[in-house]
């Protein structure tokens, strides 16, 4: 993982978000393989803000509200921003379970209170990983700590994901 991560923020100003919210479970596809969440795509948190696909572009940093993603154990409600190609999400504070899935899913999710005042939608959003803070493009002089990640769930980040460093491993132990 790099140690700044560097974006353009989609600001969802929204507290206790479910994953049935992200991502609704009466619209993915239900026949065949759809890895890329086609069927999905056009209602990810459509009751919050409809046409979030044609908006959300690779690179983009999410900021969003309290309790991010409570609710039930639901993988789209991770992947889909991985597919989208976001780069972290920045929340007030996110669920355990959710927190947990992303972290696993090699999504970063940094918790920062008072984020959804610090930022409009379409600021550039920085993320400094040796310094451990976040800024907003537009006042680079005022940074704002965040918790350090333990080394654990660095490593797991670095490989992109707990299954990516799991097949790292199990392939250097058939190797060797």
């Amino acid at each position: 993982m790099q140690d700044l991560i560097r974006g353009r923020v989609i600001k969802m100003p929204f507290n206790d978000v479910s994953t049935d919210v992200i991502a609704p479970n009466r619209y993915r596809a239900t026949s065949g393989e759809d890895r890329e969440l086609t069927a999905l795509r056009p209602w990810v948190m459509g009751a919050l803000r409809p046409g979030l696909n044609d908006i959300v572009k690779p690179g983009d940093i999410f900021v969003v509200g309290r309790n991010f993603g409570l609710g039930s154990h639901r993988e789209t409600a991770v992947r889909i921003f991985k597919i989208w190609g976001v780069q972290a999400i920045v929340a007030e504070s996110a669920a355990r379970l959710w927190f947990r899935n992303a972290i696993a899913a090699g999504l970063p999710v940094f918790q920062l209170k008072g984020v959804q005042d610090l930022f409009e939608e379409g600021d550039t959003m920085e993320i400094d990983l040796k310094k451990w803070s976040i800024r907003n493009g537009k006042q680079p002089a005022a940074d704002h700590a965040i918790s350090e990640f333990p080394p654990t769930v660095m490593h797991i980040l670095e490989e992109g994901g707990i299954l990516n460093l799991l097949k790292k491993r199990a392939d250097a132990e058939l190797a060797g």
